[in-house]
């Protein structure tokens, strides 16, 4: 990702930052990040704010957790649902996005356009189902 065309100055902070996104199939809170060794010291407030200058510049989405945390995941032309275990914390991500229908439906009845979503969906997987 060529940082300098968004108008984001290179650093190796940056640089590292984008490359854990960039490898994860999840979303990552500023947590999540400063939890792996970024080989550099950082400070969490320098995640923070590189994560927010991303997202300002349309490079990130973003989902509020069901645990109240801010998560982070590179914008692609394509976004996945996650369905999560409540019990083992599972995460098993849907191919295709099951509110095509809602969205088209929404507009039809109320003229609203959306253009984006986050779903989380919470459950109990099959081996969790089979174990109770």
């Amino acid at each position: 990702m060529d940082l300098k065309s968004h108008g984001l100055k290179r650093t190796k902070i940056r640089e590292k930052i984008w490359n854990i996104l960039d490898n994860s199939q999840d979303p990552l809170t500023a947590e999540d990040i400063y939890k792996l060794n970024l080989g550099i010291e950082v400070n969490l407030s320098t995640i923070y704010r590189t994560l927010t200058s991303f997202y300002e510049e349309g490079l990130l989405t973003k989902e509020l957790r069901n645990d109240g945390k801010t998560a982070f995941l590179i914008k692609k032309d394509t976004h996945k649902h996650i369905l999560i275990c409540s019990i083992c914390h599972k995460k098993t991500y849907l191919n295709k996005c099951p509110f095509e229908l809602v969205k088209e439906m929404v507009l039809k009845e109320t003229g609203f356009l959306i253009q984006n979503h986050n779903i989380e969906l919470y459950g109990i997987c099959n081996e969790c189902q089979k174990k109770a």
